[in-house]
């Protein structure tokens, strides 16, 4: 812990001098945003916004994680309407082509597959660097 003095005779404990601030915080963004997948992303929404919240009380190397957490959600939001939306194309094509056009509902599926799968890594990462105390780049 770190602690500075006040006066002569007592010390007090800054939270913002202590190198590993808001990392408790970052470490529970994490997990809310793992149990994201299992509760439609509402989880990851309280994540964000502890994460907007609580950054600029962290330490730099902290900051960086709070920021990768934003950067994840957002990129999440956008792959989820891009892929909302394109299946949403693709089943309106097979409604009006009795079927045929379902065909490229696999591309649908390959880009949900390539969401989950770097959605996985960047959580992955993040959690593998705020426990070696290391920023995310």
């Amino acid at each position: 812990m770190a602690y500075r003095a006040s006066n002569a005779f007592s010390l007090d404990y800054d939270p913002l001098v202590h190198p590993d601030s808001g990392r408790t915080i970052a470490t529970v963004n994490y997990a809310l945003y793992i149990a994201g997948f299992f509760t439609g992303g509402l989880t990851a929404l309280i994540g964000v916004v502890l994460a907007y919240a609580r950054r600029g009380s962290a330490s730099p190397s902290v900051r960086t994680h709070m920021n990768w957490q934003i950067r994840i959600f957002w990129h999440c939001v956008m792959a989820g309407i891009v892929i909302f939306l394109l299946h949403a194309l693709v089943v309106g094509l097979g409604a009006l082509t009795f079927g045929v056009g379902l065909i490229f509902l696999p591309i649908v599926w390959a880009l949900i597959a390539c969401w989950l799968i770097w959605t996985i890594w960047a959580l992955i990462r993040g959690l593998q660097r705020l426990g070696r105390n290391e920023p995310v780049r």
